[in-house]
């Protein structure tokens, strides 16, 4: 373990913090209950204050069980519309002036409660743990306060999302028949030149997307600057972490025009290596003669292919014959089915190790060209999609030709495409050309690549999974957070043992880090400042996690970095990599929240 120390840029034994914090958030002060129920208005509370609003200022407010306040001069507020039920924007600019933070069918009931706290300079307006009518749960809590200043902020927390159906009203007016603006967006920064402002959300297409955030309102003439924070605690990753190994590959492109583009006169070929295949550019259409065999496939079929003159040699194993689907693919065994829309998890996932060209054709359509089978020598077998149009093609404009080639000589296989259809037809999918390979079972998927500039690359027989790690919940102050690293490689080949270091950092290296190349790991990157808290993982277990306690009192946006590393035997994973003996995972960045 005391190779980690060269990963240190230093080292310290007390945690700092990083404050970063662009509006006020939720006020914890949130003083004694007002009072509880349904579509009820509260006893009248004092601000302390005069406080600015449409031109006029209002000593009170008088809290509704709704998620709104009335403002007055302790006088009797005019509702100007029903409390029951959802905020609409006729009850808003009705009757006496409204503040409406989250204005809905609400219902206070105990030990839930609308709060009230007068403080120097602000007031602040909490409904806490409340329930949408007709629902026990979930439970959530907002709040509003009102500064001296005129400024309004509604603070949200994680638990407000919209579950039944009407409208919920976010917004303010000066009430008394004002005119009703067009709507605003409260989760993009924007300025207004009216006291009414408003935005409406439901569970229906006008999702609430405030959600554990301050919306920050400032007064700007009789208008408002507004602008949306951020102010729950977040974990979020960063950079990536080590290795990443694939045995499969592919291109997938969509629409047809582009597909066309893309693929027309083009050939890749497979060379195979003894770890799997190096994947060039490369390769020679040779066209079917005469003494081709048509294969009898319909639409969404498969066939087997004549005994082949030499059996082919592929990762795994031998195939006397092939197993080919009308949809451009080609597998060994029995085959993967005869699925018709390309889909990358599918093909990761199937039970046999296949070639891929795969598109919706239809050999069996009118007028196509057939897809036929030739033992071009004894070593040499193509399979060629001559002519055959895609599925409900009717004219030569929707044939495409291509081809595989399988050379049992070498073990290398080409795929050729001479001509790609540009015309669409009917698959919702987009009608996709997905091309490339994957071996029998589950494979990770090492993302689309474009065979025009990604290659040549290197396909190995055994596939590795980057370390990674995770964390959650999201941290408050208190509260624990769980560290959770996964993939971690034994640390001596089948010890069944596994070790790994967990670093919260005070620091960050933005991606892609500092490769750790010159310690030889290479690949490898260093995405945290500093080694400030480190915490060991042993067991037998690939998976492992450790906790952290986010003690109290911290400032909302304090933020610690983490990775963390595996150790293991050098040179021992499965590829042989890494003379050092440790990788590392993606980074996550913690910030404290207030919710």
């Amino acid at each position: 373990m005391l190779k980690l120390c060269h990963l240190a840029i230093s080292a310290v034994t007390v945690l700092g913090i990083s404050l970063t914090l662009p509006a006020q958030c939720y006020e914890p002060a949130t003083g004694v209950s007002v009072g509880t129920g349904d579509d009820v208005v509260l006893p009248m509370q004092a601000l302390g204050f005069a406080f600015p609003f449409g031109g006029t200022t209002y000593t009170n407010v008088h809290p509704c069980t709704n998620g709104f306040v009335y403002l007055s001069n302790a006088g009797v507020p005019a509702a100007g519309g029903a409390l029951c039920c959802t905020g609409t924007t006729a009850s808003l600019v009705a009757g006496s002036p409204k503040i409406c933070a989250y204005w809905s069918d609400l219902n206070v009931i105990a030990p839930g409660s609308v709060k009230f706290n007068a403080m120097p300079g602000k007031a602040v307006i909490t409904w806490e743990n409340v329930v949408e009518y007709g629902t026990a749960a979930p439970t959530f809590t907002f709040q509003m306060q009102l500064l001296s200043t005129g400024e309004i902020l509604f603070a949200y927390d994680g638990r407000c999302i919209i579950a039944t159906t009407g409208d919920y009203l976010v917004g303010m007016s000066e009430g008394g028949g004002a005119p009703v603006p067009p709507t605003a967006d409260f989760s993009t920064p924007n300025v207004s030149a009216t006291t009414t402002n408003y935005e409406l959300f439901n569970n229906v297409g006008l999702t609430f997307d405030l959600t554990g955030k301050t919306l920050q309102l400032v007064p700007a003439g009789l208008g408002y600057v507004w602008v949306a924070s951020n102010c729950a605690g977040s974990h979020t990753t960063y950079g990536s972490g080590c290795y990443t190994t694939s045995n499969s590959f592919y291109q997938l492109t969509t629409p047809p025009a582009v597909s066309a583009a893309t693929l027309n006169g083009t050939a890749i070929t497979l060379f195979p290596t003894p770890s799997g295949y190096v994947v060039l550019n490369s390769g020679t259409y040779v066209p079917p003669t005469g003494a081709a065999i048509p294969l009898v496939l319909t639409d969404d079929s498969q066939v087997a292919t004549p005994a082949l003159t030499i059996p082919f040699p592929y990762p795994g194993g031998t195939a006397a014959t092939l197993m080919v689907c009308s949809n451009g693919f080609v597998s060994v065994a029995g085959g993967n089915g005869v699925g018709y829309i390309p889909t990358v998890a599918t093909m990761l996932a199937n039970t046999q190790t296949a070639w891929y060209a795969w598109h919706d054709y239809n050999p069996a359509a009118v007028g196509s060209g057939q897809v036929k089978f030739e033992q071009v020598n004894p070593a040499l077998a193509t399979i060629t999609w001559d002519g055959v149009y895609n599925f409900s093609g009717t004219t030569v404009a929707d044939a495409s030709t291509m081809q595989f080639q399988f050379d049992s000589a070498t073990g290398s296989i080409t795929i050729a495409h001479v001509s790609v259809s540009a015309n669409g037809h009917t698959l919702p999918a987009g009608e996709p050309h997905l091309v490339g390979y994957s071996p029998a079972g589950a494979s990770s998927d090492p993302g689309n690549i474009a065979f025009a500039t990604a290659l040549p690359i290197t396909v190995g027989t055994i596939q590795l999974v980057s370390l990674a790690l995770s964390a959650s919940p999201t941290p408050v102050s208190p509260s624990t957070t769980t560290y959770t690293t996964s993939n971690i490689p034994e640390f001596a080949p089948s010890s069944g043992l596994y070790v790994a270091l967990h670093i919260l950092s005070v620091g960050q290296i933005p991606p892609p880090g500092i490769d750790l190349g010159f310690l030889g790991a290479p690949g490898c990157a260093l995405n945290v400042a500093s080694l400030d808290f480190v915490q060991s993982m042993v067991g037998a277990s690939a998976t492992q996690s450790v906790t952290f306690n986010w003690p109290p009192g911290l400032p909302t946006g304090t933020t610690l970095w983490s990775q963390s590393a595996a150790l293991f035997t050098p040179n021992s994973l499965p590829t042989g990599q890494n003379a050092f003996g440790a990788t590392t995972s993606n980074g996550v960045t913690s910030s404290v929240g207030v919710w």
